[in-house]
């Protein structure tokens, strides 16, 4: 009998810079987040980029309360909506 067990592994691409998910990352991603009343921080520091789909940017969030706070960060340029365990960044 064989002792190993298979575990899921979290591989998280980014997307790619050259597709529209991979702009706005760079566009987002050094953005002031208001969140914990803490100081300085950016939105890299809560979202994980992650590539599903090129046109729109996933991100997985460190909370739930970075919705609300990112939704404030990115103004009105882009939509923020909640899917089942992501966040997705579109262009308004």
């Amino acid at each position: 009998m064989s002792k190993t067990s298979k575990k899921p592994v979290d591989k998280v691409v980014k997307p790619e810079a050259n597709t529209e998910a991979g702009k706005i990352w760079e566009e987002i991603k050094d953005k002031q987040i208001d969140i914990f009343a803490l100081p300085n921080q950016v939105v890299s520091q809560y979202c994980k980029p992650i590539a599903i789909e090129p046109t729109k940017l996933y991100v997985i969030p460190s909370a739930p309360s970075v919705l609300p706070a990112l939704e404030t960060a990115v103004g009105k340029k882009y939509t923020v909506t909640l899917s089942e365990k992501f966040l997705i960044v579109a262009r308004a």
